[in-house]
C-alpha cells in the first residue's frame, strides 16, 4: 500500500515558547495524496513535555494503521521542555492537544492565581511514571538520604517537580536541604548520572528503561504507595476546543485507544513501526534482534501505566478517578505547593468523552494487530 510520505516542518511559536525545544512532524497513515488528506482532515498540533520516544508507540501505531485518518485528523508533533512550558501553549491555543502531567494545572487553580483555561480529557498514564534512580553502588538508600544532595531532573519545568518537593517535605526535607539540576533526558542525562554530577536522577519510566538498556547498574529509592498511585501524563485541551470540537476530541481519544490495544497485542509491531516513523531515534550498533528487544523493554515500561486498571473492573480507557485528583490536591497542599485545598477538581478534567473513546470493536482491533509484522 502506498502511504503518504512523512512531511517534516519546523516553525517558531509565540515568544512564550522560547524555552521549548520545538520540532514538528506532520503525519498521515492514509493511502491518499497529501492534497486529499489536507482537504478532509483537520491538522491537530500535539504537544509533548519532552522529546519523542516509545511513550508514543501507540500514537504512531494509530497513525500507521489509519486510525487518526479515519477520524479526519492529521497530526503535527511539537516537543517542549517540561509541562510548565507546554501547558501555557495549550492555554494560548498554539497547541491544540497536549500530553503533560497534571501538577502545574492544579497549582494554577489555587486561590489568587489565574487558572489556565484547559482541562484534561484522557487519562493515559494511569499510575505514576516517576522514580528516583541511583547507581547500584550509591550509598543512598532512602529519600531521606537526599539531604545535601543534587537531584537530577529532565527540566525544572517538569510536571513532577512540585510533587517531588512535596514528597521530600513529607520526610522533613526543606527546599534548602537539596538542589535540583536540569540534566535533560537520554544520553546526556545518563552520563551526568554515571559520572556522579548528580546523586540521584528523578525521571520517568521510558527514560529509565532506555537507561537500563545501556547496561548501567541502577536501582530505585523506595517511594510511598500514595505517590505511586497518582496518575501521570494525560491528554489536555483548551476549554474552547472541548466545547467547539467534541467530535475531534472523541475521535482523537478513540484512535489513541486503538493504538494502545495494538501495542498491547503486538508490541514487536509497535517498536518496528515507531522506528519506521522515527528513523533517527533507532539505536545504532546492534543487531535488529537486539534493537527490537531493547525497544520492547522501553515500550513495556509505559504500557504498564497505560494498562494500570483496577483489577476485576472493566477497562474504561481515558477515565479518571475523582478521588485521585483530590489526593493530588492534598499532597501538593501538604508539601507547601498549594495555599489551600479549596480547589474544585471537576474544573480540572472531564470524563464526558470516555464512552466514545471506547466505542469500537475491540476484538477486531486485536485481530488486526495479530496479523501485523
Amino acid at each position: 500500500m502506498t502511504r503518504v510520505p512523512t512531511l517534516l516542518r519546523r516553525r517558531l511559536l509565540r515568544p512564550a515558547a522560547g524555552l521549548a525545544a520545538i520540532s514538528a512532524v506532520v503525519l498521515s497513515g492514509a493511502a491518499l495524496s497529501t492534497t486529499a488528506v489536507a482537504a478532509r482532515a483537520e491538522v491537530v498540533t500535539l504537544g509533548q513535555a519532552t522529546a519523542t520516544s516509545l511513550t508514543f508507540g501507540p500514537v504512531f501505531a494509530a497513525v500507521e494503521l489509519g486510525y487518526f485518518e479515519q477520524e479526519k485528523i492529521e497530526l503535527r508533533f511539537l516537543n517542549f521542555q517540561g509541562a510548565s512550558v507546554l501547558l501555557p501553549q495549550v492555554a494560548n491555543k498554539s497547541v491544540m492537544i497536549g500530553f503533560p502531567g497534571p501538577d502545574p494545572l492544579i497549582v494554577s487553580h489555587q486561590p489568587g492565581r489565574d487558572p489556565m483555561p484547559v482541562k484534561f480529557f484522557y487519562n493515559a498514564a494511569r499510575s505514576s511514571i516517576w522514580e528516583f534512580l541511583v547507581l547500584q553502588d550509591s550509598p543512598l538508600k532512602t529519600l531521606a538520604d537526599l539531604r545535601g544532595k543534587v537531584i537530577g531532573v529532565g527540566a525544572l519545568a517538569n510536571a513532577n517537580v512540585p510533587i517531588t518537593r512535596a514528597m521530600l517535605k513529607d520526610i522533613g526535607l526543606g527546599p534548602n536541604d537539596y538542589s535540583f539540576m536540569a540534566i535533560g533526558v537520554g544520553a546526556p542525562a545518563f552520563r551526568a548520572t554515571l559520572t556522579k554530577e548528580v546523586d540521584s536522577y528523578n525521571t520517568f519510566d521510558t527514560n529509565i528503561a532506555a537507561f537500563e538498556t545501556t547496561g548501567a547498574k541502577l536501582r530505585y529509592l523506595p517511594i510511598e504507595p500514595k505517590y505511586r498511585n497518582l496518575f501521570s501524563n494525560g491528554f489536555v485541551a483548551h476549554l474552547d476546543t472541548l466545547k467547539e470540537k467534541p467530535e475531534l476530541i472523541a475521535g482523537f481519544g478513540r484512535a489513541f485507544t486503538k493504538g494502545v490495544l495494538v501495542c498491547e497485542t503486538n508490541p514487536d509491531f509497535c517498536v518496528r513501526n515507531f522506528y519506521k516513523h522515527n528513523p533517527s531515534l533507532k539505536p545504532s550498533g546492534g543487531s535488529e534482534a537486539e534493537v527490537l528487544s531493547k525497544g520492547r523493554h522501553v515500550l513495556a515500561s509505559r504500557m504498564a501505566r497505560y494498562l494500570a486498571f483496577p483489577e476485576g473492573q472493566p477497562r474504561r480507557f481515558g477515565a479518571y478517578d475523582p478521588a485521585v485528583w483530590k489526593d493530588f490536591v492534598e499532597i501538593l497542599h501538604a508539601g507547601g505547593e498549594l495555599s489551600g485545598t479549596e480547589i474544585d477538581v471537576s474544573k480540572l478534567y472531564t470524563d464526558a468523552f470516555v464512552p466514545k473513546f471506547n466505542d469500537f470493536d475491540v476484538e477486531a482491533i486485536r485481530a488486526k494487530a495479530k496479523t501485523l509484522k
